[in-house]
């Protein structure tokens, strides 16, 4: 037998320390592992919640230099995913967006992965990071033979750190042993479902995707106006609904994630009746949010906009064809508006079809009848089929002094009578829609539409359709 002494009999014994590196040492490791892992799917999911929100909430494409960025970002976005298949820029025709979609999917499985401390799970770290490495150089490959690399810079920009981090999480998880994950609190995750919450685009787009996709359609329409109402769909009672059913979405995903992973406990239970019980209280709200969007869509479609459009100086509801048509045709307004109230603009429904700028102010407008009668209102005008014919004025006094002819659908000018420097009498004659001697819609005897002028102690008779003779 052998027999082991010290030098020093009084010295302590000496102990094994533990295999591997230090405690602390390891776990800052595995938290540098387990972030890296986060940042391809923070990267894929980032893109393509943007382009969810530009799809869904459609109001959100007057951001400056908007379309630059979903350009640029349009490599980590898939069409089939964030917009049912449409492309929003052009770099996506032609495509429905495979490789990113793709992507998105190995980072959510290398983000979960990277949370186990199976060995098998460390090692299948490995498969997500080279699919997705793959689907990487496949995009930037497309990208270069279509020439779209130098428009879609932070894009690639923005693949190779995916492929990087991923890289490093699926290396060193693959060879470090990981440490446990930190205990789960009540707040983690919370800082991402607040910011969600305050992003109310991000919930308001889950609610119109989930409850009133009708509603995204009248939104769409709106976008090309330039004078009003262009967020007329988005200021609506049905939207405060439709944020809290995307918010409520948002709650049930943190809690089922605080539910994660499934065991046996009255914790777990708990929770996962929490989350069936958001999921209730969501379609009950989501009902009447629902009926709210499809009157507001009729209200966008069809009516007139003449209650919401703000700071005008008039509006004239023009006369609707008297032909049975099988379906609702929209309202046709004009609306007149500017500062000088010289700028007419022509809708059909909410829908903005035109706007002209005239030459001589359109409201208010004081004019008389040839026989001195005043008329009354400040509009002085009458429809004749696809022509409306309005009196205007470029006086201080705003005197009647000049007569045009407008389009009932594009508001454009298509003839102009002026009266010198006198002021103009006018009566229109045979208007479809009847007399109405206030407004100066008067028949005297004359067999067809036209519009009775005097000027100067001199009466013209003018053509409404084609104009003053030549």
């Amino acid at each position: 037998m052998t027999k082991i002494t010290y030098t020093n009999p009084r010295a302590a014994r000496p102990d094994v320390g533990p295999l591997g590196p230090a405690t602390a040492e390891r776990a800052e490791d595995s938290r540098k592992i387990r972030q890296a892992a986060t940042i391809p799917l923070v990267i894929s999911l980032g893109a393509q919640w943007v382009f969810f929100i530009h799809y869904w909430i459609p109001e959100t494409s007057a951001f400056p230099a908007n379309e630059l960025w979903l350009t640029q970002l349009s490599p980590l976005a898939s069409a089939a995913l964030t917009s049912e298949g449409q492309p929003q820029v052009q770099a996506q025709n032609g495509q429905w967006g495979l490789p990113a979609l793709v992507l998105l999917v190995c980072a959510f499985a290398l983000f979960w992965l990277s949370r186990t401390r199976h060995w098998l799970g460390r090692t299948a770290m490995l498969a997500p990071a080279a699919l997705g490495l793959v689907a990487a150089f496949a995009s930037v490959i497309a990208l270069g033979v279509k020439g779209e690399l130098r428009s879609t810079i932070v894009g690639v920009a923005l693949l190779v750190a995916w492929v990087w981090s991923a890289g490093y999480a699926a290396l060193h998880g693959f060879l470090d042993n990981l440490a446990p994950l930190p205990p789960k609190t009540w707040h983690s995750g919370l800082p991402v479902l607040a910011a969600y919450a305050i992003i109310g685009p991000a919930s308001t787009a889950v609610g119109r995707w989930l409850f009133a996709p009708e509603l995204r359609d009248a939104a769409l329409a709106l976008q090309n106006n330039t004078v009003a109402l262009r967020l007329a769909a988005l200021w609506t009672p049905s939207t405060v609904l439709l944020y809290l059913c995307g918010l409520l979405i948002g709650v049930a995903v943190w809690v089922a994630y605080q539910a994660w992973p499934p065991r046996r406990d009255a914790g777990f239970l708990g929770r996962c009746m929490i989350v069936i019980g958001i999921l209730i209280v969501t379609g009950a709200i989501g009902w009447p949010a629902t009926a709210m969007a499809d009157k507001r869509v009729q209200q966008l479609t069809y009516d007139s906009p003449v209650e919401e459009v703000r700071f005008t100086c008039g509006s004239w509801i023009l006369d609707q064809p008297t032909t049975v048509t099988p379906q609702r045709e929209p309202v046709k307004t004009l609306v007149i508006s500017g500062f000088t109230c010289q700028t007419v603009t022509a809708y059909s429904g909410y829908q903005q079809l035109s706007t002209h700028t005239l030459p001589v102010s359109l409201s208010p407008v004081v004019a008389y009848t040839p026989d001195g009668v005043k008329i009354s209102g400040r509009i002085v005008a009458a429809q004749y089929g696809d022509v409306i014919v309005v009196a205007g004025s470029d006086r201080f006094d705003t005197g009647a002094d000049e007569l045009l002819g407008i389009g009932v659908t594009d508001s454009a000018e298509l003839w102009r009578y002026a009266c010198g420097q006198g002021l103009m009498g006018v009566r229109f004659a045979n208007v479809p829609g009847g007399d109405n001697p206030p407004e100066a819609h008067i028949t005297q005897g004359e067999v067809a539409p036209e519009v009775v002028v005097s000027c100067e102690g001199q009466i013209v008779r003018i053509n409404p359709t084609t104009g003053p003779p030549r």
